[in-house]
């Protein structure tokens, strides 16, 4: 793993750690959760219908009030995007084919609660590349650039049940560096430890 990745990796899992000790119990809040996606992709190279992924992590929320709240949710994120054959027979191209795009994102919501148990949220989604090295071109090259990313996020919890809304722009290294729009669906469920 590069440098930039595993000192990314380690801030956020310390900062998580460093949070989750804080003895404010009653303004923290901390869940693990798991779900699946949909992930599809809008670019030049990349045009997909959406594929079937998954994402497991956890969250950590603090409470300013009972309404508004600010949350941040770590996660390892599995997405599937197809890209098409334009580029197949390019030194800076790459053949058709599904790709698994491995990613870790740190969504950073604003919570609003409107019961205890309905909320909407909105916020910045950063996130970088796990497997930059995996899929290469016709030249060798690394297809994908792992350098990390901002995009946003709007999502909706009812009770343990949550949904979530991503885009973001993924860089590449095929012809002309175009780009590719991710744009992923979540749902999945949430059990909070406290």
């Amino acid at each position: 793993m590069p440098m930039n990745k595993m000192k990314l990796v380690f801030a956020v899992t310390l900062i998580f750690g460093l949070l989750s000790s804080h003895q404010a119990s009653a303004q923290l809040g901390m869940s693990i959760k798991a779900g699946g996606n949909l992930s599809g992709t809008n670019g030049v190279a990349f045009r997909s219908s959406k594929r079937v992924g998954f994402q497991i992590g956890g969250d950590l929320t603090y409470h300013f009030n009972d309404n508004i709240a600010l949350q941040a949710e770590p996660a390892y994120n599995l997405i599937r995007i197809r890209n098409n054959d334009q580029t197949a027979q390019r030194a800076y191209g790459i053949g058709a084919g599904t790709r698994k795009l491995e990613y870790m994102s740190v969504p950073l919501y604003l919570k609003v609660n409107f019961t205890r148990v309905i909320a909407i949220m909105g916020g910045l989604d950063f996130n970088f590349l796990l497997n930059d090295d995996r899929y290469k071109l016709n030249n060798g090259d690394n297809a994908f650039r792992s350098r990390p990313r901002t995009g946003y996020s709007l999502g909706a919890e009812l009770g343990r049940v949550y949904f979530r809304y991503r885009k973001f722009n993924r860089t590449n290294n095929i012809i002309d560096n175009w780009n590719a729009d991710i744009e992923q669906y979540q749902l999945g469920y949430k059990f909070e430890l406290f």
